[in-house]
């Protein structure tokens, strides 16, 4: 929740609970060490209706209806081709001559004929559901209607990627009857309505590790969805990380205002030219705390003073209060807290840039941006 509300206030109870359940859903199952597969987990932004309105579902959700008339299908093994579903062509040009009507009729039935046949030993694989990674012929459409099988276009490759990870299909290059191995699954296969808009839904109830979910964001406009999607994949990094070391740090600015006053007392002891350092590195740390001050219209002065007489009595725990304004003793109490390892991580890489830049055999220069510079006056040029 503390880190979607740093990007949207209003929502983290919503969208963290979606998010919790995703990561749940794609983490291995009890016995296994906890992980989270960030690709995993998957956003579908869809115009129209509240936040309160998304949802998530277990699998992956294709944004476009089916090219069929099949809508629903339950328990479906699903055949996924990478490569368009159409009559193929040779691979060198040829031409055919046709003299008559009768044998313009036959040449049509020949490709009907075979059409039919890699159609049917689509079927009787015990495909349900056909995928295709570009397009499909009219003709294809009608004989996989004929034998009852749904048929889903989706043009990205990308996607079409996850869905054989989804399903635990393979991708096959061409077409023709696939093996029992390179059948995928879903436990249904649904077209549903959403925002005025028809999408194809493939959920996985009952998969096991490794799935893939898919967090159906609603909202009134694209750049509002586009906002919660970044505060989404924070939270869903910030879950991985957790995996790894669950350990937290009260927020707020809290725990960069304990180091600050930990490194003034550790700098007062010290003798020579490091005091100054220490002291410097110490005042560094405020930025969290007075960016927080800034932001929520404090005055900054004021609430970085008060941070200090807090810890100095031994209240390590408090931070800056965005929502009702001055400070709070105890940000841990509240539920505002920061990842351990994230924390370390950005305090690590600050430093190491610190001492970069001081460093005498490293040189960092700044460039202006942009095309050549201007000539100056009496320099040649058109106007010379």
């Amino acid at each position: 929740m503390p880190v979607i509300a740093s990007k949207q206030t209003g929502y983290e109870e919503v969208l963290a609970g979606l998010v919790a359940d995703a990561c749940l859903s794609c983490m291995p199952p009890p016995g296994k060490a906890a992980s989270v597969v960030v690709d995993n987990v998957r956003v579908a932004k869809l115009i129209g209706g509240a936040i309160t309105d998304s949802q998530m579902v277990r699998g992956v959700v294709v944004q476009r209806d089916t090219d069929g008339a099949v809508k629903h299908v339950e328990k479906a093994k699903v055949a996924v081709f990478g490569c368009s579903i159409e009559a193929s062509s040779a691979e060198t040009k040829g031409v055919v001559v046709i003299k008559n009507a009768e044998e313009l009729m036959a040449y049509n039935k020949g490709e009907e004929r075979m059409m039919e046949e890699s159609i049917k030993g689509v079927a009787d694989s015990g495909a349900r559901v056909v995928v295709s990674g570009g397009s499909i012929s009219e003709i294809a459409l009608h004989f996989i209607e004929k034998y009852g099988m749904m048929a889903v276009r989706v043009p990205s490759k990308f996607e079409l990627r996850r869905l054989c990870r989804a399903t635990g299909a393979a991708c096959l290059v061409r077409v023709g009857p696939p093996m029992p191995a390179e059948l995928g699954y879903a436990d249904s296969v649904t077209v549903q309505e959403l925002s005025s808009r028809l999408v194809t839904v493939f959920r996985q109830d009952s998969g096991e590790d490794s799935a893939i979910s898919t967090i159906v964001l609603r909202g009134p406009t694209m750049n509002m969805l586009d906002d919660m999607e970044r505060a989404i994949d924070d939270a869903v990094h910030t879950a991985r990380v957790l995996c790894k070391d669950g350990r937290f740090v009260p927020g707020g600015g809290a725990a960069e205002m304990e180091l600050a006053h930990r490194l003034h007392a550790f700098a007062d002891a010290q003798k020579g030219l490091e005091t100054y350092c220490i002291h410097k590195f110490g005042e560094a740390m405020e930025v969290v705390a007075r960016t927080l001050a800034e932001n929520s219209g404090q005055p900054v002065g004021d609430a970085v003073a008060a941070l200090y007489t807090a810890h100095a009595a031994g209240k390590a725990a408090a931070g800056v209060d965005v929502d009702a304004g001055g400070i709070r003793d105890d940000m841990e109490a509240a539920g505002i807290v920061d990842s351990l390892v994230v924390k370390l991580s950005a305090l690590r890489f600050a430093a190491e840039t610190a001492i970069t830049v001081l460093r005498v055999d490293q040189i960092i220069m700044s460039k202006q941006a942009g095309g050549p510079k201007p000539k100056a006056p009496g320099q040649g040029g058109d106007d010379d």
